[in-house]
């Protein structure tokens, strides 16, 4: 790729969709945050990768539910909690997986050796400020803050434009500026009938890796309070 490519790496829960549970719903369910998804960022011109604490499994299947995979959609790639377990093993390994847990800082070697995009030129949408931080530590060059949640008056989505996501983007790419961090703004939407997919990961979710991924998290935490570390 040439030099001045860059990449876009993905988060999926607040950002490409919100699962919600009661009491915010009536049931446990899949909603959409954005009805222009496939076109916008197939118009970004870059290689977008989603990355994902969940399974593979759920991640294809709430992707295809958004509308996004498959040879015509713009999502490249998958990187999910079973990479970045395998990642942090080769990188850290037992100790500090169980130190720091599956961060997403542990694929960004994998993502650069497999797209050829070093990390200072990708971008990076989350809703979590502890990943957008641990990412901008170790060097991604763009993080986006999306704003995500459910209010009571509606009810009510919270939510951003992704136009505005892919606007920051395309600045910062034309720019070269170095590292950066931009809060998207706050929008609220009404709960419409297309938001709504009628699925849930629950059965996905039922595994014996996820299974795993609770224990290591406990384990993690006792581990940190032994040390005094943050859990």
């Amino acid at each position: 790729m040439k030099g001045d490519a860059s990449l876009l790496l993905l988060d999926l829960d607040g950002v490409v969709v919100y699962e919600a549970m009661p009491p915010e719903s009536r049931e446990r369910e899949i909603l959409l945050l954005h009805d222009n998804l496939r076109e916008t960022l197939r118009d970004l011109g870059c290689p977008i990768v989603v990355l994902t604490h969940r399974s593979r499994r759920e991640a294809r299947r709430i992707l295809a539910a958004a509308g996004v995979l498959g040879p015509d959609g713009p999502v490249q790639d998958i990187m999910a909690a079973e990479d970045l377990l395998l990642a942090a093993m080769r990188t850290g390994g037992p100790m500090q997986l169980l130190r720091r847990g599956l961060c997403k800082s542990w694929i960004l070697p994998v993502v650069e050796a497999r797209h050829g995009v070093p990390r200072g030129r990708m971008a990076f949408i989350d809703d979590r400020v502890d990943n957008l931080d641990a990412l901008g530590r170790h060097g991604v060059g763009l993080r986006l803050h999306a704003p995500s949640g459910f209010v009571a008056d509606g009810p009510r989505m919270v939510s951003f434009d992704v136009a505005d996501a892919v606007a920051a983007i395309r600045h910062w790419q034309s720019a070269g500026d170095g590292p950066a961090c931009v809060a998207l703004t706050r929008r609220c939407y009404d709960v419409a009938p297309w938001r709504r997919t009628g699925l849930h990961t629950r059965k996905e979710s039922l595994h014996a890796f996820n299974a795993a991924r609770m224990v290591m998290r406990h384990l993690r935490q006792a581990f940190a309070r032994r040390r005094g570390d943050p859990a």
